[in-house]
């Protein structure tokens, strides 16, 4: 119910004066006589109040609710459907618009395949962009690329998009980028942010899954911005998983759940679920929320699988589980939240994969361990190891630690010289990829 006093040239109240109450855009919000508002559709607008000429202006944003589509809303369509080999590039859509991408699978080299913008409310509604990238990419090589860019949105709803293999998984850009709403997200192996809002803006997340991040999130300037510290980002009913990886910033590992700076925005976590594996190899990053930013908090679970005792402090708003309890509950999590987002479109990209150099010695002898590091949109089904094209022994089915595939290799069953070594991953559909080759020696004693 919207109130309107009207007073007079001196500020004084003018009681009693029959108010007109009007919507700017009576598809979206309806109004009564009496000031009544009531949401038809996902937008936002405005409503007038006019007394006697006179008038002001509220404006008023209708939220979808969580199991409506954003591409219900009112407003202008743009479809995007097929395997798509460019990217896409709109940053003049218009106010409202609804991208409705959920057929279309951005296959393409390009380092940003998605960059939407312009108009406030735009909703971008599903689909995929496959990264191409094997896991030996250099970091400097993946923060310059992004899943998905938007530029200069207020507003902006993403939701049920797949996403793999990125340096960001989102990148909000542009201070006008505001009141962002992250919903239904799938992100897996982002090999630096997750999420970067490094504008600082209020959002959202829910009911989302990040699988595999190199860091959460990010709200960590890196030009001149506003202050953000007067602004809030709510995450609630999400998965978040950090995984090492290859190459970092400085070395192999991962960061934090959390990389903040002193004027980001507040944070409100509720009903997460976050898993580590190892410490962050980032001292500048936490694993908790950011200090002097927890607007509020309650039911989230930490599972941590790594060795002797979780590195920081959690606040009473999280219960902390280890063990086989703490992976239990993390395999029951995702898989419930797998069921209730289930595979739709057909398995049309190829697994990513790597030796894993800091295992694999140029010169072998004896019996040595092989190692490469293999990843895929879905799942690996298995890394066949190969000397001069020729396979060595069984493909490895078995993932152990996450996206790491090891073969023992006795390397006295060739005879000494030099070979190519490589590694080819293939995932349930029959995708495959081959690893860039290394130089071996193999040298063992007569």
């Amino acid at each position: 119910m919207l109130t309107a006093l009207p007073k007079d040239a001196a500020g004084h109240p003018l009681p009693g004066r029959t108010v007109a109450w009007a919507s700017v855009n009576p598809g979206l919000v309806s109004v009564s006589s009496s000031g009544r508002v009531a949401g038809l559709a996902a937008g936002s607008t405005a409503i007038t109040a006019t007394v006697e000429g006179k008038g002001g202006t509220a404006a008023i944003r209708v939220l979808i609710p969580p199991d409506v589509s954003c591409v219900s809303q009112v407003g202008p369509l743009l479809s995007l459907s097929g395997v798509r080999p460019a990217s896409y590039a709109n940053t003049a859509v218009a106010d409202s618009t609804k991208i409705d991408a959920s057929t279309a699978q951005f296959l393409t080299p390009a380092n940003d395949p998605v960059r939407v913008g312009g108009g406030a409310n735009i909703c971008f509604h599903g689909g995929e962009t496959l990264g191409q990238l094997p896991p030996s990419t250099d970091w400097s090589t993946m923060h310059d690329t992004y899943a998905f860019e938007v530029r200069g949105s207020p507003s902006f709803t993403i939701e049920d998009i797949k996403e793999f293999d990125y340096g960001d998984g989102i990148t909000l850009d542009e201070n006008s980028t505001s009141n962002w709403s992250i919903r239904g997200v799938h992100f897996r192996y982002m090999r630096d942010d997750c999420v970067q809002n490094d504008y600082l803006n209020s959002g959202s997340i829910e009911d989302s899954f990040f699988d595999g991040c190199y860091e959460g999130f990010s709200s960590r300037p890196f030009t001149t911005t506003q202050d953000g510290s007067n602004h809030l980002v709510v995450v609630k009913n999400s998965l978040f998983r950090l995984q090492d990886m290859d190459h970092g910033y400085a070395e192999p590992g991962h960061g934090g759940f959390f990389k903040w700076s002193a004027e980001g925005p507040m944070v409100a976590l509720y009903n997460n679920v976050y898993r580590l594996d190892s410490p962050s190899t980032l001292s500048t990053h936490t694993l908790g929320p950011p200090p002097g930013k927890l607007w509020d908090c309650a039911n989230n679970v930490m599972v941590w699988l790594g060795s002797g005792p979780f590195p920081e402090t959690l606040p009473a708003c999280y219960t902390l589980l280890t063990g086989a309890a703490g992976l239990d509950y993390w395999n029951n999590a995702v898989a419930q939240w797998k069921a209730n987002h289930p595979e739709t479109l057909a398995d049309v990209g190829p697994p990513i994969v790597s030796l894993y150099v800091l295992s694999v010695s140029s010169t072998l002898t004896g019996s040595v361990m092989l190692t490469a590091t293999a990843v895929d949109d879905q799942e690996i089904a298995g890394v066949q190891f190969r000397l001069d094209a020729q396979n060595l022994g069984s493909e490895v089915t078995i993932e152990s630690p996450l996206t790491k595939f090891t073969l023992t290799w006795d390397s006295r069953s060739v005879p000494n010289g030099t070979y190519l070594l490589s590694a080819t991953a293939r995932d349930p559909s029959g995708n495959t990829k081959t690893s860039a080759a290394v130089t071996v020696t193999i040298s063992n004693q007569p």
